[in-house]
C-alpha cells in the first residue's frame, strides 16, 4: 500500500498566493481553474494573473491576485484597505460560491481561523471582526485557491518544515508592530518556528502573513525538518513578491509517494484514539555519587518539572558499579533540566534524545466512598472511552490508618 504524502516546505516563509504558485509550478493544478476562482466567488471583477519569476538565480512561479482598485493582497507586505469586510459578509461569499465541497469547507476552515486570530489579537468578539489586512475580496480569492489546491490533491497525509516569521517590525493599519503581528503570532502558537536564514539582509521583513500562516494552520501537518522518505512525484515553487537578495524568496512543496507499513490501514488510515506528543528523555552516568545525593537530585528535579525520573544499577569503567539517571521533559524544559544537572550532579556530561509518545487523557475525579470522598485518577482514549482507573495513594493512605482492609 502507498500513501501520497505532501511535505510543505517554509524556504522563506509562506502566504496565500506563494501556497497556491507552488502547487501551479508543479504542474498538480491547472492555470484555467485557479484563474477561474474569482467568478465561481462571484467577483469576476477580480483576476489571477500567473508569471514566471526569478528568485536568488532560480525560478518559481508567481500569482497576483488584481482587483479592479487596484489593491492586491498577498505578497509580503499589507496595504491600507479603508474599507471594512465583516467576517460574516465574507463567509457567505464563500459559502454561496460554486467551488467544490472540499475546497468550500477548507476555505471556511481558513477563514474561521483567521477570525479567531484578529477576534483575540483585537480583543473583540468572531461578529465584530472586520478583515482589513486580510479581507478584502483578494483574500477570498487566495484561500479559495488554497482550497482548489488541497481539493486536487487530496494528500493522505500532510508534513511542513518549521515556518519562518521574520524580523524586525512592519506598519498595519492599527500601528507599528514588530513581526510577527499579533495576528500572525497567535496563528503561529504550537508551530516550530525557524529564524530568518542567515543570507538575510533586511533588518524588517515579515516572511509568513497571517493567510498563509492560516492555510498552513488549517491543514494539521505533523513539522519536520527535512523531505521525508518517498518516491517523488512532483515539486515546485512559489514566488513572494519581494526579492529577497541571496535568500530565494519562495514557499516550495514537494508530493511524495511512500510505503504504508501492513501494520496500517493504508491510506488515511485511522489514528490510534490517543494523544501524542513529544518528550526529551536525558541521561547521565554517575559512580562517585552517594545514594543520598542522587535520591536528592531526583526529587528536585522533578519538583523542577521533570515527568518522570528514574535510577538504573549499571556497571561501570573498570567495574565499577555505577548508577545511570534517567529523566522524562518537555521539551522546553530540556536546557533547565540539563544545566541542574551539569551543576548539580557529579556527572561531566549528559545524553539527550527526543522521543515520540503516545498517551492516555488522564483525568482526576472526586467519588464519594463509604469512608468519604476519594480522588480517582482517570485514563481514557480522545474518544471518551475509559480504559483505565485507580484510587489515589496519598487519600487511601488516611483511610487505611483507620481500616487497614478498606478497597474502594
Amino acid at each position: 500500500m502507498t500513501q501520497r504524502v505532501l511535505y510543505l516546505e517554509s524556504v522563506a516563509g509562506i502566504a496565500g498566493d506563494m501556497f497556491t504558485a507552488a502547487f501551479l509550478d508543479a504542474g498538480l493544478v491547472d492555470a484555467e481553474e485557479i484563474r477561474a476562482v474569482p467568478r465561481l466567488l462571484g467577483a469576476a471583477e477580480v483576476t489571477v494573473e500567473i508569471t514566471a519569476s526569478e528568485r536568488a538565480g532560480a525560478m518559481a512561479t508567481h500569482v497576483e491576485v488584481v482587483s479592479p482598485e487596484g489593491a492586491e493582497e498577498g505578497g509580503h507586505h499589507h496595504h491600507h484597505h479603508h474599507h471594512h469586510h465583516p467576517y460574516s459578509a465574507l463567509v457567505h461569499q464563500i459559502e454561496t460560491s460554486d467551488l467544490g465541497e472540499t475546497a468550500r469547507a477548507f476555505a471556511l476552515r481558513v477563514f474561521r481561523l483567521l477570525a479567531e486570530a484578529e477576534a483575540d489579537a483585537h480583543g473583540v468578539s468572531l461578529e465584530e471582526v472586520a478583515f482589513h489586512e486580510v479581507g478584502a475580496i483578494d483574500s477570498v480569492v487566495d484561500v479559495a485557491m488554497a482550497g482548489l489546491c488541497v481539493e486536487t490533491v487530496r494528500p493522505d497525509r500532510v508534513l511542513a518544515s518549521p515556518v519562518k516569521l521574520g524580523r524586525g517590525t512592519i506598519r498595519i493599519e492599527h500601528g507599528t508592530y514588530p513581526v510577527p503581528p499579533p495576528a500572525s503570532a497567535r496563528l503561529a502558537v504550537g508551530m516550530p518556528v525557524d529564524p530568518p536564514p542567515d543570507a538575510l539582509r533586511r533588518e524588517s521583513v515579515e516572511l509568513s502573513t497571517p493567510t498563509g500562516l492560516a492555510i498552513l494552520r488549517a491543514l494539521e501537518p505533523e513539522f519536520m525538518p527535512g523531505w521525508p522518505g518517498g518516491r517523488l512525484l512532483a515539486q515546485g515553487s512559489g514566488s513572494g513578491t519581494m526579492d529577497l537578495g541571496d535568500v530565494p524568496n519562495v514557499f516550495r512543496i514537494a508530493l511524495m509517494e511512500a510505503a504504508v507499513g501492513e501494520d496500517e490501514e493504508g491510506p488515511g488510515a485511522r489514528p490510534l484514539p490517543y494523544e501524542t506528543g513529544r518528550v526529551v528523555e536525558i541521561r547521565c552516568n554517575v559512580d562517585d555519587q552517594t545514594g543520598e545525593r542522587t535520591a536528592w537530585l531526583m526529587e528536585r528535579a522533578l519538583a523542577l518539572g521533570a515527568l518522570d525520573g528514574w535510577v538504573t544499577p549499571v556497571l561501570g569503567k573498570k567495574g565499577r558499579p555505577a548508577s545511570e539517571m534517567s529523566l522524562l521533559v518537555e521539551p522546553e524544559a530540556r536546557d533547565r533540566l540539563i544545566d541542574f544537572l551539569l551543576r548539580h550532579s557529579s556527572t561531566l556530561g549528559v545524553r539527550f534524545s527526543t522521543l515520540e509518545r503516545m498517551m492516555l487523557v488522564r483525568e482526576s475525579e472526586v467519588r464519594e466512598t463509604p469512608k468519604g470522598p476519594v480522588t480517582f485518577k482517570v485514563a481514557r482514549t480522545t474518544e471518551g472511552e475509559i480504559l483505565k482507573e485507580k484510587p489515589e495513594f496519598e487519600d487511601l493512605k488516611k483511610i487505611w490508618e483507620e481500616d487497614p482492609d478498606f478497597r474502594p
